[in-house]
Protein backbone atom coordinates (compact mmCIF):
# COMPACT_ATOMS: atom_id res chain seq x y z
CA UNK A 1 0.00 0.00 0.00
CA UNK A 2 1.37 3.42 -0.94
CA UNK A 3 2.05 6.27 1.49
CA UNK A 4 -0.65 8.26 -0.28
CA UNK A 5 -3.21 5.47 0.24
CA UNK A 6 -2.34 5.28 3.92
CA UNK A 7 -2.79 9.05 4.30
CA UNK A 8 -6.12 8.85 2.49
CA UNK A 9 -7.40 6.02 4.70
CA UNK A 10 -7.62 8.25 7.77
CA UNK A 11 -9.84 10.69 5.89
CA UNK A 12 -11.82 7.87 4.32
CA UNK A 13 -12.59 6.29 7.67
CA UNK A 14 -14.17 9.52 8.91
CA UNK A 15 -15.97 10.29 5.65
CA UNK A 16 -17.48 6.81 5.41
CA UNK A 17 -19.37 7.50 8.65
CA UNK A 18 -21.36 10.24 6.88
CA UNK A 19 -24.43 9.64 4.75
CA UNK A 20 -24.49 10.52 1.06
CA UNK A 21 -26.10 13.94 1.54
CA UNK A 22 -23.47 14.88 4.10
CA UNK A 23 -20.77 13.77 1.66
CA UNK A 24 -22.25 15.88 -1.15
CA UNK A 25 -22.30 18.83 1.25
CA UNK A 26 -18.69 18.17 2.22
CA UNK A 27 -17.66 17.95 -1.44
CA UNK A 28 -19.41 21.24 -2.26
CA UNK A 29 -17.98 22.98 0.80
CA UNK A 30 -14.45 21.77 0.08
CA UNK A 31 -14.61 22.85 -3.56
CA UNK A 32 -15.90 26.31 -2.62
CA UNK A 33 -13.34 26.69 0.17
CA UNK A 34 -10.52 25.68 -2.18
CA UNK A 35 -11.65 28.32 -4.66
CA UNK A 36 -11.08 30.89 -1.90
CA UNK A 37 -7.94 29.30 -0.43
CA UNK A 38 -6.09 26.91 -2.80
CA UNK A 39 -3.74 25.80 0.01
CA UNK A 40 -6.60 23.66 1.37
CA UNK A 41 -6.51 21.30 -1.61
CA UNK A 42 -3.32 19.50 -0.57
CA UNK A 43 -4.80 17.69 2.42
CA UNK A 44 -7.12 14.69 2.47
CA UNK A 45 -8.64 16.24 5.61
CA UNK A 46 -8.72 20.02 5.20
CA UNK A 47 -10.34 22.06 7.95
CA UNK A 48 -13.38 23.43 6.15
CA UNK A 49 -16.49 24.79 7.80
CA UNK A 50 -19.72 25.95 6.25
CA UNK A 51 -19.90 29.72 5.81
CA UNK A 52 -23.20 30.82 4.32
CA UNK A 53 -21.86 34.22 3.25
CA UNK A 54 -19.06 32.63 1.24
CA UNK A 55 -20.72 29.39 0.10
CA UNK A 56 -24.41 30.20 -0.23
CA UNK A 57 -27.36 28.14 0.95
CA UNK A 58 -26.57 24.59 2.10
CA UNK A 59 -29.07 23.17 -0.43
CA UNK A 60 -27.09 24.87 -3.20
CA UNK A 61 -23.79 23.62 -1.76
CA UNK A 62 -25.18 20.05 -1.68
CA UNK A 63 -26.39 20.28 -5.29
CA UNK A 64 -23.01 21.65 -6.33
CA UNK A 65 -21.37 18.68 -4.59
CA UNK A 66 -23.67 16.28 -6.46
CA UNK A 67 -22.74 17.86 -9.79
CA UNK A 68 -19.03 17.62 -8.97
CA UNK A 69 -19.39 13.97 -8.02
CA UNK A 70 -21.22 13.17 -11.25
CA UNK A 71 -18.43 14.86 -13.23
CA UNK A 72 -15.68 12.81 -11.55
CA UNK A 73 -17.71 9.62 -11.23
CA UNK A 74 -17.37 8.65 -14.91
CA UNK A 75 -13.64 9.42 -14.97
CA UNK A 76 -13.00 7.42 -11.82
CA UNK A 77 -14.95 4.46 -13.21
CA UNK A 78 -12.95 4.56 -16.44
CA UNK A 79 -9.72 4.57 -14.47
CA UNK A 80 -10.60 1.73 -12.14
CA UNK A 81 -12.93 -0.48 -14.13
CA UNK A 82 -11.84 0.23 -17.69
CA UNK A 83 -9.63 -1.82 -19.93
CA UNK A 84 -6.66 0.51 -20.47
CA UNK A 85 -3.58 -1.73 -20.09
CA UNK A 86 -1.59 1.20 -18.64
CA UNK A 87 -3.89 1.20 -15.62
CA UNK A 88 -3.97 -2.57 -15.05
CA UNK A 89 -1.59 -2.39 -12.09
CA UNK A 90 -3.81 0.17 -10.39
CA UNK A 91 -6.89 -1.97 -10.95
CA UNK A 92 -5.01 -4.83 -9.28
CA UNK A 93 -4.18 -2.59 -6.29
CA UNK A 94 -7.84 -1.76 -5.90
CA UNK A 95 -8.86 -5.41 -6.22
CA UNK A 96 -6.45 -6.27 -3.38
CA UNK A 97 -7.87 -3.44 -1.26
CA UNK A 98 -11.40 -4.83 -1.68
CA UNK A 99 -10.50 -7.77 0.53
CA UNK A 100 -9.31 -5.39 3.24
CA UNK A 101 -12.61 -3.50 3.50
CA UNK A 102 -14.26 -0.24 2.62
CA UNK A 103 -11.67 2.00 4.27
CA UNK A 104 -8.83 0.44 2.27
CA UNK A 105 -10.83 0.68 -0.95
CA UNK A 106 -11.65 4.35 -0.32
CA UNK A 107 -8.03 5.15 0.58
CA UNK A 108 -6.67 3.37 -2.49
CA UNK A 109 -9.26 4.97 -4.74
CA UNK A 110 -8.52 8.44 -3.35
CA UNK A 111 -4.79 7.97 -3.95
CA UNK A 112 -5.42 6.80 -7.51
CA UNK A 113 -7.71 9.77 -8.20
CA UNK A 114 -4.92 12.08 -7.06
CA UNK A 115 -2.12 10.39 -9.00
CA UNK A 116 -3.95 9.58 -12.23
CA UNK A 117 -6.63 12.23 -12.58
CA UNK A 118 -4.92 15.08 -10.76
CA UNK A 119 -7.74 15.56 -8.26
CA UNK A 120 -6.88 17.54 -5.19
CA UNK A 121 -6.61 15.23 -2.17
CA UNK A 122 -9.35 17.25 -0.44
CA UNK A 123 -11.75 16.44 -3.30
CA UNK A 124 -10.50 12.90 -4.03
CA UNK A 125 -11.18 11.80 -0.44
CA UNK A 126 -14.86 12.73 -0.68
CA UNK A 127 -15.31 11.40 -4.22
CA UNK A 128 -13.82 8.06 -3.17
CA UNK A 129 -15.99 7.88 -0.05
CA UNK A 130 -19.10 8.55 -2.14
CA UNK A 131 -18.11 5.94 -4.72
CA UNK A 132 -17.50 3.33 -2.04
CA UNK A 133 -20.75 4.18 -0.24
CA UNK A 134 -22.76 3.99 -3.44
CA UNK A 135 -21.12 1.11 -5.29
CA UNK A 136 -18.92 -1.01 -3.05
CA UNK A 137 -19.66 -4.73 -3.04
CA UNK A 138 -17.67 -7.63 -1.53
CA UNK A 139 -16.33 -8.60 -4.94
CA UNK A 140 -14.43 -6.19 -7.17
CA UNK A 141 -16.24 -7.31 -10.33
CA UNK A 142 -19.63 -6.57 -8.77
CA UNK A 143 -18.29 -3.16 -7.74
CA UNK A 144 -17.48 -2.28 -11.34
CA UNK A 145 -20.72 -3.70 -12.76
CA UNK A 146 -22.86 -1.80 -10.27
CA UNK A 147 -20.94 1.40 -10.92
CA UNK A 148 -21.22 1.00 -14.71
CA UNK A 149 -24.97 0.42 -14.44
CA UNK A 150 -25.30 3.61 -12.42
CA UNK A 151 -23.39 5.57 -15.07
CA UNK A 152 -25.74 4.47 -17.84
CA UNK A 153 -28.80 5.28 -15.70
CA UNK A 154 -27.53 8.81 -15.01
CA UNK A 155 -26.61 9.60 -18.63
Amino acid sequence: MSKLSIQAESAAEKLLMADENQLYEQLGMRAKAIAEDPTLCGSFEPEVTYEKAQMGLMDDVREFGKRLFMRWNAEAHKLLCGSDPDEQGDREKLAKAVGLGEISVAGTLAALLVTHLGLAPAIAAVVSALAVKRFFRPAYEEFCQTWKKSLSENS
